[in-house]
């Protein structure tokens, strides 16, 4: 912990930025497959069209199907987590998206298989 000279130690830490797991976009492009790389040109258009309205320190990544958490997602189909900081402690909030090859979002898991049961495909697990 970072203490200031004449400061206690009780004093709250300063917010760090959290270690960027991810790539940037350029190299992440070079790794994915070409159905994600149509799927995130549809999902940037549509951030487009509505305009750009991400926090000011935001950190968006995206994954797909390659990605240790998110490979039970059909190829094609992209997770995004946004993160915001918030508060003093350097902590804030990582909010989940998912993307489909039309660049539709869904808010979760469970909308995305409620969806891909609509749509009438068959997930197995091995």
């Amino acid at each position: 912990m970072e203490v200031e000279r004449g400061e206690s130690s009780s004093r709250k830490r300063k917010w760090e930025r959290p270690p960027a797991v991810a790539t940037t976009h350029e190299q992440q492009a070079k790794e994915q497959s070409p159905l994600t790389l149509a799927t995130l040109k549809a999902v940037k258009e549509q951030v487009e069209k509505r305009g750009s309205r991400i926090s000011h320190g935001a950190i968006v990544k995206y994954f797909d199907n390659n990605d240790a958490p998110y490979d039970w997602l059909l190829p094609g189909w992209v997770a995004k987590e946004r993160y915001v900081p918030s508060g003093r402690k350097g902590l804030g909030r990582i909010y989940k998206h998912y993307c489909g090859p039309t660049g539709h979002m869904y808010y979760s898991k469970r909308v995305v298989l409620f969806a891909w049961k609509k749509m009438n495909i068959i997930c197995l697990d091995a």
